[in-house]
């Protein structure tokens, strides 16, 4: 790897991130069409870890009151009925998953971030998971807008008299109790270790997941950056330690790069998360479907344009 080459893939990693279009399988794909040499694992889990401090840029206010509610719930009862208590839970119970397959399949999973054919099949994979998470998403959100139509006509008075409204969160007056439970916590961290395979979107695998069940698209995606959190530091501590030896050699130009491919992913990633909030506001996720499908023919137009001409 050269600066350059750091730069350039520290911002598609932070752009990409977030994008629901696999960062891991950009990783893949860049150096493929480029002719460049495979990144090492180390350069990756870096950047990621780029990417982590964007999001604690952003939720910082959030992440801390939830890591405050979990301490506290230790030792008195009153803050487990918190909302934040129940979305530290339900953060734990997702990275579960991930940190099981990442630990079994760690030696596997690291053997597919040098085939990016493989890699282009799973990006239509994400494809097709985006958009049935949205059509699935959008049905669940039709019916359960029709059971409270239901409830509201047959208990008219419900939740007037008394005054009382959803419990909501501190900040920007969002609430993560929109259909969020443990069930959905758990589906949530499969998507998640399923986009331990390069070319599956965590973010799009996540907040797919979480759409299957009703959840809606933006406390989809809020619950899937604060999910990242645990374990892309998990990952970046463990890397980091195997590759020791190679990053503290004393060469110079690997400490480089590092740093380079670091701040241009922080940069990228959290414009990336600001845009992204933005965007599921109002906006569905299949465009990012459609990139990944676009992108997937891409790579195998590449693959026989080199092998047959």
């Amino acid at each position: 790897m050269n600066i350059l080459q750091s730069i350039i893939l520290g911002i598609v990693q932070g752009l990409t991130e977030f994008f629901p279009v696999s960062s891991s399988g950009h990783l893949v794909i860049f150096p493929y069409f480029f002719n460049w040499d495979y990144s090492p694992l180390y350069f990756t889990v870096t950047v990621h870890f780029a990417t982590l401090a964007a999001i604690l840029s952003v939720f910082y206010r959030e992440a801390f009151r939830i890591l405050r509610a979990l301490i506290l719930g230790i030792f008195r009862r009153d803050p487990r009925r918190h909302n934040d208590f129940k979305t530290g839970i339900y953060i734990i119970v997702a990275s579960i998953p991930a940190a099981i397959v990442g630990f079994l399949l760690d030696d596997y999973i690291e053997g597919l971030f040098s085939k990016p054919l493989i890699t282009a099949l799973f990006l239509m994979g994400t494809a097709f998971i985006l958009w049935l998470g949205e059509y699935r998403g959008k049905r669940m959100e039709l019916h359960l807008v029709m059971q409270d139509e239901i409830g509201s006509n047959n208990n008219p008075s419900d939740g007037k008299e008394s005054g009382q409204s959803a419990p909501e969160s501190a900040e920007n007056g969002r609430t993560m109790k929109s259909g969020f439970n443990l069930f959905i916590a758990i589906m949530a961290g499969l998507g998640q270790a399923l986009a331990i395979l390069p070319g599956i979107s965590r973010s799009g695998a996540t907040i797919s997941f979480s759409r299957f069940f009703g959840v809606k698209r933006p406390e989809a995606v809020r619950f899937s950056f604060l999910m990242a959190i645990p374990v892309i530091f998990g990952s970046f501590i463990l890397e980091i330690y195997r590759a020791s030896d190679v990053i503290f050699s004393g060469n110079s130009n690997i400490i480089w790069e590092l740093v380079t491919g670091f701040i241009f992913a922080y940069l990228s990633g959290f414009i990336a998360v600001k845009f992204m909030l933005y965007l599921t506001e109002s906006r569905n996720l299949n465009i990012f479907a459609i990139y990944c499908m676009c992108l997937s023919c891409a790579v195998f137009a590449v693959y026989l344009f080199r092998r047959f001409v």
